[in-house]
């Protein structure tokens, strides 16, 4: 039997709500006859706590499917100094007990690093290198380009230089360089000179049978007091950061327009971030009675929570539209679509899920009266109309980011 060594300091399994695309691909993997060992961090980046207290935890998600999470320090909650020692404790981490995994769950027979973050690339291969076998690299995320882009750092600051001799220097030694954005070619190959024989693109997967069972199963993991505030009404729904470049702001004025306007619609919002106490400001400054601005849930319950919503509100923007040139892969838009009803995305660029299947609104970001107007639109179309849309993106999500899709083809990169 095949073993595969997914590093990943971010993976974790759904019920504590972080990155689930490797619990997703290691349960698939090992259906197909594979031993996975998906490695991570014990540190929620999202909750901002432990998952585990001991420094090395083995669970079994299935069989022949394993996570391994390592206690990373120090802990952290915003991008300070404190995260990057948190991701350089990582590297160590693996050192420390790749030993041990191997003891337990068998040598690799091929090792994959995953970003974000890039100090991922260093410890998967360190781990190659040891147990002889080949190094693969997946790129989920641009450092330190998008940096450069949204205008955090100068392509002069230290952490940029360091990073893009990081990036050029995995780029280099990888067998295959997997990427789920779907125009990172013109990145790597066109950019920066890499050949293209070398990329391979792996979108997000949906394991659609889970996302069923769970909008079944999981309906008492929702708070009583949105599933009060819902009632059966017609919901537009918004899960994720409260960050200004997720558009919040832009959604509740939206919703103050559809509520002077006498429109029924009602708004929720489930998530974290800085933008909180500034979403609340302006719902009870605006005497907002159609929103509801919440925190984070149990990541389980998002299924049930999105099948009761009629409407998935999504957006991105930055003040540089670059930024995003090379596409976006927001496992969060693929839950939307497959959820059902109509998903609108506020994006400056087309050639994105949304758009591809045909089962929303691509819009310009950043402007409530068009969003307003979008809702409203969707809100008077007839029953046929909203049966399209739906099936529409349930379809593409199953063809294109269905998770026995995707793992098929990771499988002969990784086994090749």
């Amino acid at each position: 039997m095949k073993t595969i060594w997914i590093l990943d300091h971010h993976a974790s399994e759904p019920k504590y709500g972080g990155i689930t695309r490797h619990y997703d691909f290691a349960k698939e993997l090992a259906k197909r006859g594979k031993r996975v060992v998906v490695i991570a961090s014990s540190y929620s980046h999202f909750s901002k706590k432990n998952i585990f207290d001991e420094d090395y935890k083995i669970v079994e998600i299935s069989e022949n499917a394993h996570f391994v999470y390592l206690r990373t320090t120090p802990e952290y909650t915003e991008n300070s100094p404190k995260r990057f020692l948190n991701m350089a404790s990582f590297v160590r981490m693996v050192r420390k007990y790749r030993d041990n995994i191997a003891k337990a769950l068998g040598e690799p027979d091929s090792v994959m690093g995953c970003s974000v973050h890039p100090l991922t690339w260093i410890a998967a291969y360190n781990c190659a290198k040891k147990y002889k076998v080949k190094f693969f690299i997946e790129v989920r995320d641009f450092w330190p380009d998008f940096f450069i882009q949204a205008g955090t750092f100068s392509r002069y600051h230290p952490i940029v230089i360091f990073f893009s001799m990081l990036e050029k220097w995995a780029y280099k030694n990888a067998d295959k360089i997997i990427v789920s954005l779907p125009f990172a070619e013109r990145y790597i190959c066109d950019k920066l000179g890499f050949s293209k024989e070398k990329v391979v693109w792996i979108g997000q997967p949906m394991d659609c049978k889970r996302f069923d069972e769970y909008s079944v199963s999981k309906v008492k993991l929702i708070p009583e007091e949105i599933t009060n505030f819902i009632n059966d009404s017609f919901v537009c729904t918004f899960t994720g950061y409260y960050k200004s470049y997720e558009g919040v702001l832009t959604m509740l004025k939206a919703a103050k327009i559809l509520q002077d306007k006498s429109i029924p619609v009602k708004f929720v919002f489930v998530g974290n971030g800085s933008e909180k106490e500034e979403m609340s400001d302006y719902v009870r400054d605006n005497q907002l009675f159609n929103v509801y601005v919440g925190s984070r849930i149990n990541k389980e319950a998002i299924p049930t929570l999105l099948r009761k919503s009629q409407i998935k509100l999504g957006a991105l923007s930055l003040n540089n539209k670059d930024a995003f040139a090379y596409g976006i892969s927001k496992n969060k838009i693929n839950e939307y679509l497959y959820s059902g009803g109509c998903t609108i995305f506020g994006f400056s660029h087309l050639n994105n899920a949304v758009d591809l299947s045909k089962g929303g609104y691509v819009i310009e970001p950043n402007d409530a009266d068009l969003l307003a107007n979008t809702i409203i639109n969707v809100y008077q179309k007839s029953k046929e109309e909203l049966i399209e849309i739906d099936q529409n993106a349930r379809n593409y999500i199953e063809k294109v980011h269905g998770v026995n899709i995707l793992s098929e083809k990771l499988e002969k990169v990784l086994l090749q």
